[in-house]
């Protein structure tokens, strides 16, 4: 029962897939896919609950309109810290007197402007 559960799922989900930015209407769901209105929203619930689809009211002709979409992927920012013993901040004699605004800081310091522009050149 789990793999044909699963089936509509994945149906489901490549139906609300194609829909696109316009998402797509639970009626339509069903009729396209030929469900009943039991396995549709038991399958929507599910894909719901793994956060792979949301819904969202939309207004089409003066109507409002309850419509599913395929969540987005989120963007991963990756940040490599392999390097980051040798941020020269780290080892700097003046890390207690350095700040915005004092005599030492991140805008004047020569050493870390180098260990930018090194690193910047290397990751190119």
């Amino acid at each position: 029962m789990e793999s044909s559960s699963s089936s509509y799922e994945d149906l489901i989900y490549q139906k609300i897939k194609e829909a696109g930015e316009k998402g797509i209407p639970l009626k339509e769901l069903i009729k396209e896919l030929g469900l009943d209105s039991r396995t549709a929203n038991l399958a929507i619930r599910k894909l719901m609950n793994k956060k792979v689809i949301r819904k969202n009211s939309v207004k089409e002709n003066g109507k409002t309109v309850v419509k599913y979409f395929i969540n987005e992927e989120p963007t991963l920012i990756t940040v490599n810290l392999d390097n980051i013993i040798e941020i020269p901040c780290f080892t700097c004699k003046n890390l207690t007197k350095c700040g915005n605004g004092s005599v030492v800081s991140p805008t004047t310091c020569t050493y870390l402007s180098k260990f930018i522009l090194m690193n910047i050149k290397g990751a190119s």
